[in-house]
């Protein structure tokens, strides 16, 4: 190895060790269940942002900071649809540097930091895998960029900070929304989240109270009621005393659109269940027996119980 590729490594190893030591005393170990580890970090002076998925209670969680320091933290709000919670302590926090997703590209370099129930700062060294556009997680929660860091995401680093090599942060990672890899969501979902869990401690998500699958139209079926769209969803669950029972929808039913939207798959449905959607009535086309039939729903509120 030349000296020139050796002195190259050592100031890339040591820019890397400096980055880790810029966002430390920002990241906190969150003890909010017996069941999962978890890291959070200042948002601001005395807030943190964490993953709900961790937090089992809503109170008597404990925060440990940098320099082995514990407090007390309050729930200001969580949001399970993108598995985000807010935290509040009393304590004054370092908060977090932050970075922008504008000039990221798949292959840059990228650090997990999390800090473990010992209050010792850990972290993971690896590169941006995937980015990609808009996308909706399994619980209706509107994610503003895939992206996907390609590290060992370590026991406890769920919550924590994905930072550039300048220590800014790039957004949290968790793997609360993927069974298959832990995913980080973008600093840019994270602010609007904070904003509106700051604003009222939650976010409104609207809910009919059904399950459902996606099923292809047969070809009959479309030129028999003169039908565009080339799949829909179809009812296999009714949830006792929710919107879709009390508007007598049943098991089997074929959901071809709501409102002027047509719905071919689950998150056809989600898009249109937004905050707003909440106490509306929504006109609901489905397939019945073969029969078109419109249904008028009173659109519900999601609750945690609902997730």
């Amino acid at each position: 190895m030349t000296a020139t590729l050796s002195g190259a490594l050592a100031a890339l190893s040591n820019d890397l060790a400096s980055a880790v030591e810029r966002i430390s005393p920002s990241v906190v170990y969150v003890d909010g269940s017996p069941r999962h580890d978890a890291s959070g970090f200042a948002w601001d002076a005395h807030t943190i942002v964490t993953v709900d998925h961790a937090l089992d209670r809503d109170d008597e969680i404990e925060i440990y900071l940098d320099g082995d320091s514990r407090v007390g933290a309050t729930l200001v709000g969580r949001d399970p649809s993108t598995d985000l919670a807010l935290l509040r302590v009393d304590a004054t926090l370092a908060p977090a540097p932050r970075s922008s997703l504008e000039a990221l590209k798949v292959g840059h370099i990228v650090l997990a930091v999390g800090r473990d129930e010992d209050a010792r700062p850990g972290a993971s060294l690896g590169v941006v895998s995937a980015l990609d556009g808009p996308w909706r997680t399994w619980r209706g929660g509107e994610v503003d960029r895939f992206l996907r860091p390609d590290l060992t995401m370590y026991s406890g680093f769920s919550g924590g900070p994905l930072i550039d090599a300048a220590g800014d942060v790039l957004g949290l990672n968790t793997w609360g929304l993927s069974r298959r890899t832990a995913l980080t969501i973008p600093l840019s979902t994270v602010e609007r989240v904070v904003t509106q869990l700051l604003a009222g401690g939650r976010i409104r998500r609207g809910y009919l109270g059904v399950a459902m699958q996606e099923v292809r139209l047969s070809q009959t079926l479309r030129a028999a009621h003169k039908l565009e769209q080339d799949g829909a969803v179809i009812v296999v669950d009714v949830a006792a005393d929710g919107p879709a029972e009390r508007a007598g929808l049943l098991m089997g039913d074929v959901i071809l659109s709501i409102g002027t939207k047509a719905v071919e798959d689950s998150d056809d449905l989600q898009y249109a269940l937004g905050p707003a959607s909440v106490g509306t009535v929504q006109a609901l086309r489905i397939l019945r027996g073969g029969a078109l039939h419109d249904v008028g729903i009173t659109v519900g509120e999601r609750s945690r119980d609902d997730e």
